[in-house]
């Protein structure tokens, strides 16, 4: 099993948002989809970048971005949701399937550096809070360790 903070990920320079999520075609993973839909223009506000990655083809993928066109970016990476340890084999029926269970990363300096494994609204506003604390650490520390002195700040 991979930990994450030894996974780099050399594409992502930004501090973003990472997000494993099963098929687009799955109503389930369409609920997760809107809910970063919601929450895509207080990301942007603060430039955050949201990556979701899924285990479709990029042909699939482009017709969801060509609809939506936001601060989300789709990406076919079924390689990186292998490492990342979201798949499992099930066995139903005598049928063997792979299930990829949804998860959400913050990606600082190329690491991911947090992982959360449930999807919700509540669980995306701490996540939300903890990019920005992580984005803006240096900002924040600033602040902390200044003199009272409002133009020092900036």
């Amino acid at each position: 099993m991979n930990k994450i903070e030894t996974i780099k990920l050399y594409n992502i320079k930004e501090t973003s948002l990472l997000v494993v999520l099963d098929s687009i075609e799955l109503e389930k993973t369409m609920g997760y989809h809107d809910l970063f839909l919601l929450w895509t223009p207080n990301f942007k506000k603060m430039g955050i970048p949201i990556y979701l990655i899924f285990p479709d083809s990029k042909e699939k993928l482009h017709k969801s971005n060509q609809i939506y066109n936001m601060y989300i970016h789709y990406v076919s990476d079924p390689i990186l949701i292998d490492r990342l340890n979201c798949t499992k084999e099930k066995l139903v029926f005598g049928k063997k399937y792979n299930v990829i269970f949804p998860r959400m990363y913050v990606v600082h300096d190329h690491y991911l550096t947090f992982e959360q494994k449930r999807i919700n609204n509540e669980m995306i506003k701490k996540l939300y809070i903890k990019v920005i604390e992580i984005k803006f650490e240096k900002f924040i520390k600033k602040i902390k360790n200044s003199v009272d002195i409002p133009n020092i700040l900036w």
